[in-house]
């Protein structure tokens, strides 16, 4: 293949985009998704220069965090934040905890659509924070969110990541890349509407961003069907690149 290359620590934006759509043209094989993977990091050191998203994280749960759930645990990296004596619940399907614990955690191995049926009664308001990074789909994440707010404290406030997708080639419905968002976005678009009970905000956190949710109303919450055409209005649109994306993101 012809050699289109590009310093990682002092390229543009524009030349890592270069760059990205000359691998994306070639055969995949393991050279070049590792190529993709080490684009896909420089540009997101680029976008989301000042700001880690386990930094932002970690001050929240500093802040006092006493009650937490996590859904998409899988390596605890995310997890290992939870102070001790925080009440921490995490669920996932597939634990794979490579990381040591400050918090004694209650561990749930099962989807988030079976967790939230089978436990929301038994833990209705009783998160500060939730944070939801499982599934990289829209429709699902749509849903966890949804659910999400039935056991949030008055008062309390969800994160939902990989929202602002560095590249259009990550943010397909299924994964083709290492570096994946999925179509998450589009679950973040659903709830950031004028006229929902709560306020929301995208916060520019390296490596894909997080959606913020609070001051809601618990008794008041967008209906499951009006957030689902929602979602489906958001997969309908068509973006010439990310950066048009993101434009539009912050925009909302």
């Amino acid at each position: 293949m012809n050699q289109v290359s590009v310093n990682l620590k002092t390229g543009s934006k524009a030349e890592l985009r270069m760059v990205e759509d000359h691998l994306l043209r070639q055969p995949r094989n393991k050279d070049v998704a590792a190529k993709l993977m080490r684009i896909h990091e420089a540009l997101a050191t680029r976008e989301f220069p000042d700001l880690e998203y386990k930094n932002y994280l970690s001050t929240k749960h500093k802040a006092g965090v006493r009650d937490y759930l996590e859904v998409g645990v899988r390596w605890g990296d995310a997890l290992m934040l939870a102070a001790p004596g925080c009440k921490a619940v995490g669920v996932d399907p597939a634990f794979d905890i490579k990381h040591p614990l400050e918090c004694e955690p209650t561990l749930y191995g099962m989807l988030s659509d079976d967790f939230f049926f089978e436990h929301s009664e038994r833990y209705a308001q009783a998160f500060d924070l939730i944070f939801l990074d499982g599934l990289h789909e829209a429709r699902q994440t749509a849903k966890d969110i949804y659910h999400a707010l039935s056991v949030l404290k008055p008062g309390g406030e969800i994160l939902s990541h990989d929202v602002l997708p560095i590249s259009l080639a990550v943010a397909t419905p299924t994964q083709q890349t290492r570096f994946w968002t999925g179509n998450v976005w589009q679950a973040a678009y659903a709830f950031a509407h004028k006229d929902f009970p709560l306020k929301w905000e995208f916060i520019e956190a390296h490596p894909s961003g997080l959606f913020r949710l609070y001051d809601i109303d618990p008794d008041c919450r967008p209906s499951r069907q009006l957030i689902m055409e929602r979602v489906a209005e958001a997969s309908a649109m068509k973006f010439n690149d990310a950066g048009e994306l993101l434009d539009f993101l912050r925009s909302l």
